[in-house]
């Protein structure tokens, strides 16, 4: 089942984002059979990253929280909320 985690940044979280970054990026390596795809949310192209939308393929909701709740990111305190919902890819069609 895929899920959809939206993550929304703290206010002025750069130097958090900065510290954690290293950790994040081996993270998402580490877990990349599970995060099917994921990426910065921003504002404007060349703004700063405000947030985060990761796609997952998790068994249950509860297998998707704890895969974000292991992010550094999220353990560093960069995000004032996240939220995941299940997904449903329609386009483009899912490939089987």
């Amino acid at each position: 089942m895929m899920y959809a985690i939206l993550c929304f940044d703290r206010p002025d979280s750069a130097a958090l984002r900065d510290a954690h970054r290293a950790a994040h990026q081996k993270f998402l390596n580490e877990n990349s059979k599970k995060i099917l795809l994921g990426g910065p949310l921003k504002n404007t192209p060349d703004g700063p990253s405000t947030g985060a939308l990761i796609v997952v393929d998790c068994a249950t909701r509860e297998e998707a929280e704890a895969l974000i709740g292991a992010d550094p990111f999220y353990r560093g305190g960069v995000y004032e909320t996240v939220s995941v919902r299940a997904f449903k890819q329609v386009f483009p069609q899912a490939r089987s």
